[in-house]
């Protein structure tokens, strides 16, 4: 197969220019919308040894195990590592920040969802344990965690002592935390049916893809490589070879199957995707959300009378594809391919 533009990756860090593809649509005035950001650092209290267990606990009925003895987390707060990443958290996590970033967040979901009730923002440290999913939103209790150790930055290095993976650690920085916690709200809420027409390949594409448009409605300034996890290059990439990634699914009779396998291959989290070619050493992972994600955006800019809502709430994703024109062109720049 012929595949592959070449792009050198300079870097490992991740490097994201101005290059958001927002439209109009999504320029809202959300100034005059009234939220009430609470903002509580847990972990102030639990590294604090002139409160008690047990005073903590009574303060944070929610957060501590039930039957895991106090003497055990009075050791824990005294642990030496503990400690040190959280003199890091105080270094490199600025809580003014996120009270105005979650701010912006949730006025944004209560332009387009008045009844969003704004939830309460919890600050912790997970002992760099939670760095898989570092953001728990818990609507039955309107609470929201985030785990603050799991934004410290690329190449940290607690990060590197448990072994993280680099890919993974790319979108372990403060910069990352307002898309992951959009995402992690918009997952949660059943704004997206579950329950689709097809359970096919396209399908599953454009429900990832709807995830994203979500991200870019509630997150109009926010970059696409923060939504993602991807480099600067790897958008660069995804760009220059998106015709033949198109190409490749259609191909392969991808599109409308059903096969299980495709999710694990382009749509989980992975530091490549699954071509099995010799693309899989230049493709990100998740390459299958991407395509998804230019969908979704093809089609609201072919039905611009239709809203984020009915969009997001139709659960005919084959219908949507059909309807989103969708048909990536060749770029015409005919750099050099690998056979």
């Amino acid at each position: 197969m012929k595949f592959l533009k070449y792009l050198i990756i300079v870097t490992l860090v991740l490097n994201c220019s101005k290059e958001s593809e927002n439209n109009e649509r999504w320029n809202v005035d959300v100034s005059k919308i009234e939220v009430n950001t609470d903002v509580v650092d847990i972990s102030d209290d639990f590294y604090n040894l002139q409160m008690s267990i047990p005073e903590f606990r009574k303060k944070y009925p929610f957060y501590l195990d039930a039957d895991y003895p106090d003497s055990e987390y009075d050791k824990q707060r005294r642990d030496t590592t503990e400690l040190n990443i959280y003199a890091q958290i105080k270094q490199k996590i600025d809580s003014k920040k996120i009270k105005s970033d979650m701010t912006n967040l949730f006025r944004h979901i209560k332009y387009y969802y008045p009844d969003f009730k704004e939830p309460k923002v919890f600050l912790y440290s997970s002992f760099i344990q939670d760095y898989l999913a570092p953001v728990t939103y818990v609507p039955e209790q309107n609470y929201l965690f985030i785990a603050s150790d799991c934004f410290l930055g690329y190449g940290n290095k607690y990060y590197d002592l448990m072994k993280i993976d680099r890919y993974l650690q790319r979108t372990m920085d403060p910069s990352f935390l307002s898309s992951k916690a959009a995402g992690t709200i918009i997952k949660k809420m059943s704004w997206i049916p579950g329950e689709l027409t097809a359970q096919s390949f396209i399908s599953q594409m454009i429900y990832q893809g709807k995830i994203l448009i979500m991200e870019d409605a509630f997150l109009p300034d926010t970059d696409d490589c923060y939504k993602l996890g991807y480099t600067k290059e790897q958008i660069d990439w995804a760009k220059s070879n998106e015709f033949e990634i198109w190409n490749f699914f259609i191909q392969n009779n991808y599109i409308f199957s059903d096969d299980i396998s495709l999710a694990d291959r382009f749509l989980s989290i992975a530091p490549f995707s699954k071509f099995y070619t010799e693309a899989d050493a230049k493709s990100p992972g998740q390459i299958g959300n991407w395509i998804g994600w230019q969908i979704s955006r093809k089609y609201l800019t072919e039905n611009p009378k239709v809203s984020l809502q009915e969009f997001i709430k139709n659960p005919n994703h084959e219908e949507i594809f059909a309807r989103s024109k969708y048909k990536p062109q060749q770029t015409g720049n005919n750099d050099q391919e690998e056979q």
